[in-house]
């Protein structure tokens, strides 16, 4: 459900009054369920329950609370600064150069970008995203044109993405992956006890 809710338009979807009620009453019901397994000493159950409830609350803030936004900037020395670095919570972040290697006939291999953060150049590219202080940086995509000299010009397209409901999501999932392991191992004991009682009788 958390990996719906980290769709694009999906916020419009959230805002509805139903679907939040719902979305409420069902995170009421698990927490109830929760507990009530927990005070029954039902620790499988409670996995499960808590689990569940995880996943929500992390889908619930990924819709809510997403921050993303896509950034062009330009490998040339006579582009304007505007065109070469971008604000980001405060701290300024440059890029430092930008790479398109190609295969023998040509066609791009990779983008690869460098950006200069006030600790040091980092690289990120199609397939290794960089992360850092809570956002991913996308290699997406590059364009290219002409500058004043008739000499290609190369820009990268970067998408910037921060999603601080991830970490609930992700230790929702374990649980119920750590749950369901744990009623697997369950259930098998169960069926070799039985087993063995139906040869011992």
């Amino acid at each position: 459900m958390a990996i719906v809710f980290a769709f694009p338009q999906t916020h419009r979807w959230l805002q509805s009054t139903w679907t939040n009620t719902i979305l409420l009453a069902l995170l009421a019901g698990l927490v109830v369920t929760t507990l009530s397994a927990l005070l029954r000493k039902q620790w499988i159950s409670t996995l499960f329950h808590c689990g569940a409830a995880l996943v929500i609350i992390g889908g619930g803030v990924t819709a809510g609370y997403t921050k993303e936004g896509q950034v062009t900037l330009t490998d040339y020395a006579y582009a304007p600064f505007e065109y070469r670095q971008f604000l980001l919570e405060g701290e300024r972040i440059s890029l430092h150069s930008f790479e398109v290697p190609t295969y023998d006939n040509g066609m791009p291999r990779q983008y690869i970008s460098r950006l200069l953060f006030p600790e040091g150049v980092k690289t990120l590219s199609v397939n290794a995203p960089l992360r850092r202080n809570g956002w991913t940086f996308y290699q997406m995509s590059y364009q290219q044109d002409p500058g004043y000299y008739g000499e290609p010009v190369f820009s990268t397209i970067l998408t910037l993405r921060k999603d601080p409901g991830w970490p609930y999501t992700v230790c929702g999932y374990g649980i119920l992956i750590l749950a369901a392991f744990a009623q697997a191992i369950r259930v098998t004991y169960q069926r070799t006890r039985a087993q063995r009682l139906e040869k011992t009788v």
